[in-house]
């Protein structure tokens, strides 16, 4: 008898809430409500991805990070918009990048056990008159005069980034439309529902290895350079872009204390020092500033800075508000970086 694919569906989604309710039991109704938030959230971005928009014969793209949901390491200053591909296909990709102070794109393999970066090119060489990226994916032929990446085998998701100054909200205008004459093959009702189960299951996998391999790494400091961390286990729904550096470790905070960090502002394009909570996703960052970019840190006229991180206010302009949590994770994020410097970790304790 062939599985229901809704009942497969539904199956994950039960497995998935019974890890993580486990995770956190007796940590309290915040850890709870969170863990349900990551749940649910990672089910509807599957869903999008690989059900509703999982065709790449004809793609659309899926906005990942949305009022109502995050996943992966959101940045509340990026915006990062995904759609699958094929090597057997050449698409046009549009789009106004507006106030951005970067784009990107980058081609996605699948690895054994995560995503391996594939083609990629920045904004040096997208950018056309007005902020306009128009771009050609594969190597179909095409009397367009425009840049192109090429697909190769295995290739099978494109994703833009883009950075801004402050959160961007709304959808920016991209699209992405094939333009080869391959006949089309549509996906199947159980073929869209089985890959979106899939990446859903990914999507848990990844997030408890980004977790786990961290926390046994030591918390509160910063792993040394030949740890696992820096190998993670499994990132199957996880989608790192060569234009990036990433460091990061896991917190861990008693009653009273808040975490202190000192060091020098990176230089690259950007960077951004955010507080993640053990699913990797920012607490309500409209309400709780978990964040800081390079631009909004307020930094001592040589170059160094204080950042205060932790659930209590400390009147601090560089305050890293958890939102309530005393668990997580922090991360530096440095966008074309020519020097990364990561900075001291210290553990102050209320008198």
């Amino acid at each position: 008898m062939t599985a229901d694919p809704i009942e497969q569906l539904t199956a994950a989604l039960l497995e998935a809430k019974g890890t993580v309710t486990a995770e956190v039991a007796g940590l309290g109704p915040l850890e709870e409500d969170r863990s349900l938030e990551f749940l649910l959230a990672a089910f509807d971005l599957a869903t999008e991805m690989w059900f509703q928009k999982g065709d790449p014969s004809a793609p659309q793209f899926t906005n990942w990070e949305r009022p109502w949901r995050k996943y992966g390491g959101d940045n509340p200053t990026t915006t990062y918009l995904s759609a699958p591909v094929s090597p057997g296909h050449t698409y046009r990709l549009r789009g106004q990048i507006g106030k951005a102070v970067y784009a990107g794109v980058q081609l996605y393999t699948r690895g054994p056990g995560y995503n391996a970066p594939s083609g990629n090119c920045s904004d040096v060489d997208l950018l056309r008159a007005g902020g306009e990226v128009d771009l050609l994916l594969g190597d179909g032929a095409s009397e367009l005069d425009l840049p192109r990446l090429r697909l190769v085998e295995g290739d099978y998701l494109v994703m833009v980034r883009l950075y801004h100054r402050q959160p961007e909200l709304a959808t920016p205008a991209f699209s992405i439309e094939r333009i080869d004459g391959e006949p089309m093959e549509t996906r199947s009702f159980a073929e869209r529902t089985a890959a979106a189960e899939a990446f859903f299951r990914d999507e848990v996998l990844s997030t408890q290895s980004v977790t786990e391999v961290l926390r046994s790494a030591g918390v509160n400091a910063y792993p040394p350079p030949d740890a696992p961390v820096h190998q993670p286990r499994y990132t199957g729904a996880l989608f790192p872009t060569l234009d990036n550096v990433y460091d990061g470790f896991y917190v861990e905070l008693e009653p009273g204390q808040t975490l202190r960090l000192t060091g020098r502002v990176p230089e690259a394009r950007y960077s951004s020092f955010v507080f993640y909570d053990r699913w990797f996703n920012t607490p309500d960052f409209p309400k709780h500033r978990c964040y800081r970019t390079m631009d909004d840190l307020v930094v001592d006229p040589d170059g160094t800075y204080e950042l205060l991180l932790g659930p209590d206010d400390p009147g601090h302009l560089n305050w890293l508000d958890t939102g309530g949590l005393r668990e997580g994770i922090f991360a530096i994020r440095c966008l074309l970086p020519t020097a990364v410097h990561l900075p001291t970790v210290e553990v102050l304790t209320r008198p």
